[in-house]
């Protein structure tokens, strides 16, 4: 792929900036832009994909513009962040100007449609609501880009549709590379609660039916009340909850830290990897490396000590997870501690040289 602001007719200029969004009045914010873009563009050009993804998102998140999209799109697509790239171009595509040039304009083109060849995308339309709030994995989608292509990763999603006064409508999906699915649901009113009814059932008489009143009242009450358990019966405590409820959490909380080390040892594993594959390509080795060749060595080296560390922590927090998981499981299927309602009286005779008498011992 060619880097899009390569050429001499790149600029920095804000051609596609939002309308909505002004940039402020304050000169050094406008510098701080143009000093992040440039330099993720020498970045990108110098082949650092990681630290060019890092400043075009600095710069990303205080202006949007069409040639910063641009070149963000392209360098998430060669690190492999397909559904990223498919956003940031096609925000590109849409606000672009009349005064871009048909090659450029080409190039985002072809580079939109290999990066949506790799991610999955959705199409959400709400039938009867208009303002819905959408949700993807946990995260709210912004509302402009909702009346567009969402892209997504392929694999698993969750879609929730939410509006004030309807129930939740959650879509479970599997998203494929190249392929486009359509959300239409129809949102359902939350139902109206009906007021509630007396015990009885019976309307609540007027001043003349104070006795009845009173009757019904008692009769309630009557009810109500708990009736004593026999004796000797064995009486089942109540289980609390609260232990199975935040061991449970605890558990869950340890998976998602697992998870994140498991993700963070990948990254570093597959940094690892890539650079030691610049080292073999220049059939280079680390023990005495040329002096081109040591910064890479250094990164190998720093990828894979980072890649073991956060696999250990990784399945250290699996087994915590784990053991949380067990021991609230535990608790949940252990039988209930019974106590016994049993009333028992105990006489005992005892006597001397010069005493005599009983002890009596009871239990209620």
């Amino acid at each position: 792929m060619s880097v899009l602001l390569g050429s001499a007719a790149a600029t920095t200029s804000a051609r596609g900036q939002e309308r909505a969004q002004p940039v402020p009045t304050a000169e050094s914010e406008r510098d701080r832009v143009v000093r992040d873009f440039e330099q993720g563009r020498s970045a990108h050009l110098a082949g650092r994909l990681e630290e060019a993804e890092l400043l075009y998102l600095r710069t990303w998140a205080r202006l949007k513009s069409v040639e910063i999209a641009a070149n963000l799109g392209q360098v998430q697509l060669v690190l492999g962040k397909p559904a990223s790239a498919a956003k940031h171009l096609a925000y590109g595509v849409r606000t672009v100007g009349p005064e871009i040039e048909p090659q450029r304009l080409a190039r985002m083109l072809a580079l939109l449609e290999a990066a949506k060849a790799r991610a999955g995308t959705l199409q959400v339309r709400v039938k009867n609501v208009a303002d819905a709030e959408v949700y993807v994995d946990g995260e709210r989608v912004p509302e402009d880009a909702v009346k567009h292509e969402l892209y997504v990763e392929p694999g698993e999603h969750t879609l929730v549709i939410r509006r004030a006064g309807y129930e939740d409508e959650v879509v479970r999906l599997v998203a494929a590379p190249g392929v486009t699915e359509t959300v239409m649901p129809e949102l359902k009113p939350k139902a109206v609660k009906a007021p509630e009814t007396s015990a009885a059932g019976a309307k609540v008489p007027g001043a003349g039916g104070s006795k009845g009143a009173q009757g019904a009242a008692a009769a309630a009450k009557g009810e109500a009340k708990t009736k004593a358990p026999a004796a000797g019966a064995r009486v089942e405590e109540q289980r609390s909850w609260v232990p199975v409820i935040a061991l449970g959490a605890a558990s869950a909380v340890g998976l998602g830290v697992a998870v994140g080390f498991t993700v963070a040892s990948n990254d570093a594993s597959a940094d690892a990897h890539r650079y030691s594959d610049v080292l073999a390509r220049a059939n280079e080795q680390c023990i005495a490396p040329r002096g081109e060749f040591m910064e890479t060595c250094t990164q190998t080296s720093d990828a894979a000590s980072r890649a073991g560390t956060m696999g250990d922590l990784a399945l250290g927090s699996y087994i915590v997870s784990a053991g949380l998981a067990i021991a609230a499981a535990a608790y949940a299927v252990w039988p209930n501690p019974q106590k016994s309602t049993e009333t028992a009286v105990r006489v005992t005779p005892f006597g001397g040289s010069r005493t005599a008498g009983v002890i009596v011992a009871g239990a209620w």
